[in-house]
């Protein structure tokens, strides 16, 4: 066995990333136990929709960054989006046991980050209620929260590591495998305890050499961590059921929406946290042995090739959806939270993040559809490329009815709302409309204002179009 102390001296190379990555991507067979591809893909969506929170977290900041409420909602995104970026992190790239081991403290970042959204959570109730110590919260979001929040999830992180034995052995390992070719390999965890197997190369993967693979482990202090959030997320969507049932009786049409489109986000997180708890739970149930190095596709011991368990197929399934569903959650609220917050002040956000949004669900179907249709056609013709034939033509064609199913649910998600400039001008054409036309002087009179509101044609077009609409309905 090698120790690992000539991990360091050992030259481990996997070619071009573009090779490397192609070698992954056109060999995924879940069945077959080659999930790498996939990983690796669920990764990149990970980065991706964090760099998109943060699009999101800036917008809302500088929408209105003297007011608390956009400086908390912009604050709970930003760390949404550091959890993005670093929950699959590891799955990413080709790194280099050194390079494991520098960003290995990523982990603790990341469970830093589960924490602050404990806090984050439970103080988004306290804006839609009126008492001295709501006052309080609110206003600590000026400066206070910003420091604090983060400073006491990192300290109660490091206490509870530190009494579990420090952080590799709180929060997990950070598995390392480097495979050349087919025969025994190498490997490592970041914090250099010796591996009790030699890593095994299959034949079978040999499409994929060399490969060099890692992944993070849980700790029993991350696996209470992975509960904190979805607790969080409970005990707000029924304080904002239950302390804002006034507004929803006397309120402005402004106000419920903002608060339906708070309680929704909090709903959202909460079943797609619910669905990563069941995953990791099925994780743990399918285990033949306690989860940590020695359960890989690497291990002669207790996995085999020749014979591949059910467990083998499954978790290379649930794992990256556990993460998967994380992205989604935070995208989800991302989305949901930005349509509260600036749809009084971004002109057509509501529009923008609707379409966003049914864009994302169109992408997201297919995906999933082509990885389905490409990995059956593997299994029973050998050729998966025909399975994502087979499926992207129809689903190509159906475009339109597929994106005008999205469109109502993203409607039902996002309602139509309008800027303050935008309602200055629906009320001045409903005055105009008032005997069913609108005049020449009518219309001039509306191009005027317009241009004082700053509105294009487009707006006006849009603006206009769902007025009539409306009055249809009516």
């Amino acid at each position: 066995m090698i120790e690992y102390s000539s991990l360091q001296t050992i030259v481990t190379e996997v070619g071009s990333l573009i090779s490397y990555y192609w070698r992954l991507f056109t060999n995924i067979d879940f069945l077959a136990g080659q999930p790498f591809g996939f990983w690796t893909m669920v990764s990149f969506f990970a980065i991706l929709s964090g760099f998109g929170l943060l699009f999101l977290t800036f917008l809302i900041y500088r929408a209105d960054s003297k007011n608390p409420k956009n400086r908390f909602i912009a604050m709970m995104l930003f760390t949404e989006s550091i959890r993005c970026l670093t929950v699959a992190i590891f799955w990413a790239y080709p790194y280099e046991f050194e390079q494991i081991q520098s960003l290995y403290y990523i982990r603790v970042l990341f469970y830093t980050t589960g924490i602050m959204l404990f806090f984050l959570y439970l103080s988004a109730p306290f804006f839609y209620i009126e008492s001295r110590f709501s006052q309080w919260v609110v206003k600590s979001y000026n400066y206070r929260a910003q420091i604090c929040i983060p400073l006491l999830s990192f300290v109660l992180l490091l206490i509870a590591s530190m009494s579990m034995g420090g952080f590799h052995d709180a929060l997990g390992e950070v598995l390392w495998i480097y495979c050349e070719g087919p025969g025994e390999g190498i490997g490592g965890v970041a914090s250099g305890d010796p591996l009790t197997y030699v890593p095994y190369c299959d034949e079978s993967l040999s499409p994929q050499y060399p490969l060099m693979w890692s992944t993070n482990l849980l700790g029993p202090l991350a696996t209470i961590i992975f509960f904190i959030p979805l607790i969080a997320a409970i005990i707000t969507t029924l304080m904002i059921t239950f302390t804002t049932k006034e507004v929803f009786k006397s309120g402005s049409k402004s106000q419920k929406n903002e608060i339906w489109a708070i309680r929704l986000g909090f709903i959202g997180k909460t079943v797609f946290q619910f669905l990563s708890i069941i995953a990791l739970v099925a994780f743990f149930s399918l285990l033949p042995v306690a989860s940590g190095p020695e359960l890989t596709w690497f291990n002669n011991d207790v996995y085999s090739y020749d014979n591949i368990p059910t467990w083998g197929i499954l978790i290379g399934i649930i794992i990256p959806l556990i993460s998967m569903n994380l992205v989604l959650a935070a995208l989800f609220e991302g989305f949901v939270f930005s349509y509260a917050v600036m749809k009084h002040e971004v002109l057509g956000i509501d529009e923008k993040l609707r379409k966003t949004f049914t864009t994302a669900l169109f992408a997201g179907l297919g995906a999933v559809l082509f990885l389905f249709a490409t990995e059956l056609m593997e299994n029973a013709a050998g050729v998966g490329w025909l399975g994502g034939v087979i499926i992207g033509i129809p689903f190509i064609i159906l475009r339109k009815p597929i994106f005008a199913a999205f469109s109502k649910i993203s409607i039902s998600v996002l309602p139509e709302a309008h800027t303050t400039t935008e309602e200055a001008y629906l009320e001045s054409f409903s005055i105009a409309m008032d005997d069913g036309i609108v005049t020449d002087d009518e219309r001039k009179m509306l191009n005027i204002q317009a241009k004082t509101l700053g509105l294009d044609e487009s707006r006006i077009l849009h603006l206009e179009t769902y007025y009539l609409s409306q009055m249809e309905e009516e």
